[in-house]
């Protein structure tokens, strides 16, 4: 029963992934049974992977063969979820009930409910990856509202906090699983690990509210405030001087329509967070995980993506990027884009590579890597985790780490230009 339910609802998934790379896109198609059409179209047209069969029948209008992308997609996503329900959901379950582990309603409803979340997360990359590899841009539609679903999520499903036989307090898990072994795993709720921005060390004092937690209000804060300046339209020319550029700047911002509608969301967001952080504490812990997550791997990639275009002298990422990156923090946390980042380049050859041999196409887009790295880490975070574990302990310390990482691509990228120039190939 369960399986056929994700088995219907990845086919659904897919075909709003379809319906985003038709309806979305800069340039909108109609060659999809939803969209509007010149003329009638049966309504059976409208069922999901049965109605491509039907619109074969407008191939001299969209092409021939125009229909076999969209359904594959629909089949793969739903045999894709199935699976995925088998592995996540009823592996877990054979290995618990082998391992004569008690097992509650509460793990159940949690395992199953992480599903569909994953399962909706990865529903909203196929469909930024398939407008990616169209037009070379991913809509708002996917990132803000990809972006804020996550956050409603993290109210809903609220992380616990509970004594331990020592006295201390750890976070309960929800979001994700960690491979434990089963000598240390007493119940069912043991095999989840909190997939969180405070992971593997939650500073509890940080994420409280009162006195010692400000500093957890002050970080949501910023990273809040700094993904809604981020969706906002930003212009800035630097031909007259910098304060000529700076007054500028904020003036077009402050007459932009959108600005308006970007500060109302940046008003009741800060409320919200303020209340949170007064009342709600279980509410509060997960909320920050999740826009913590955001601001770090948005700001992460933004930073790279200035540093990039000052060693190169050129675009080298979208904005696009910068916010799908923040959308992967709100649903994976900090630690696993951190991760993703560094398989991107192999996933980009994995997607690249073909694309060169048979379409010949040389400009990529790197939103398509960035999901597949996303996907990849998802699906094999336990090994990742064990893996960068002794990494992630260094703390603050990552920040230098990071900064000196930085510092060196620029310099690597900055040789680069420099030998292209020598050699005369210019942009």
């Amino acid at each position: 029963m369960y399986l056929l339910f994700f088995l219907i609802f990845g086919i659904i998934l897919g075909a709003m992934a379809n319906y985003a790379a038709a309806s979305w896109a800069w340039s909108p198609k109609r060659n999809h049974p939803w969209c509007r059409s010149d003329h009638h179209r049966p309504f059976w047209w409208k069922i999901p992977v049965i109605g491509w069969l039907g619109m074969r029948r407008e191939a001299d209008q969209f092409g021939r063969g125009f229909w076999i992308r969209p359904l594959c997609v629909e089949l793969g996503m739903g045999i894709f979820a199935a699976w995925f329900f088998q592995t996540q959901v009823v592996g877990l379950l054979i290995l618990v009930t082998q391992n004569r582990i008690p097992v509650t309603n509460t793990f159940i409803w949690s395992i199953l409910a992480r599903c569909a979340f994953q399962l909706v997360f990865i529903g909203l990359m196929l469909g930024a990856s398939l407008i990616d590899f169209d037009e070379k841009t991913i809509p708002d539609h996917i990132l803000i509202g990809g972006t804020l679903f996550a956050l409603i999520t993290a109210f809903i499903t609220p992380y616990t906090i509970c004594e331990t036989e020592y006295g201390t307090e750890q976070i309960l898990p929800v979001n994700q699983l960690l491979d434990f072994p089963l000598s240390r795993v007493e119940t069912s709720e043991d095999l989840l690990f909190p997939l969180t921005a405070a992971a593997p060390n939650p500073p509890l004092d940080v994420c409280r509210s009162g006195k010692g937690g400000r500093w957890g209000l002050i970080s949501a804060l910023l990273c809040w405030w700094g993904w809604c300046f981020a969706l906002m339209e930003r212009h800035w020319r630097m031909n007259r001087g910098f304060f000529w550029a700076w007054r500028i700047f904020w003036e077009r911002l402050r007459r932009t329509r959108s600005t308006r509608q970007l500060w109302s969301l940046l008003k009741w967001g800060t409320l919200a967070i303020l209340f949170l952080w007064a009342t709600a504490w279980p509410q509060w812990l997960s909320v920050w995980s999740t826009l913590l997550g955001m601001g770090v791997a948005g700001g992460f990639m933004w930073i790279l993506r200035l540093a990039a275009q000052f060693s190169m002298d050129r675009e080298a990422l979208g904005f696009g990027d910068v916010l799908l990156m923040a959308m992967f923090g709100a649903f994976l946390g900090w630690q696993p884009c951190v991760v993703l980042f560094f398989i991107a380049p192999f996933a980009g050859l994995f997607l690249a590579v073909p694309r060169l041999i048979f379409l010949h196409d040389l400009e990529t887009p790197f939103g398509p890597f960035l999901c597949l790295a996303a996907l990849i880490t998802m699906l094999f975070w336990p090994y990742f985790w064990n893996l960068t574990l002794p990494v992630f302990r260094f703390g603050p310390h990552l920040i230098t780490l990071g900064l000196g990482l930085l510092l060196l691509m620029v310099i690597l990228l900055t040789l680069i230009r420099w030998v292209e120039k020598l050699l005369g190939f210019e942009y």
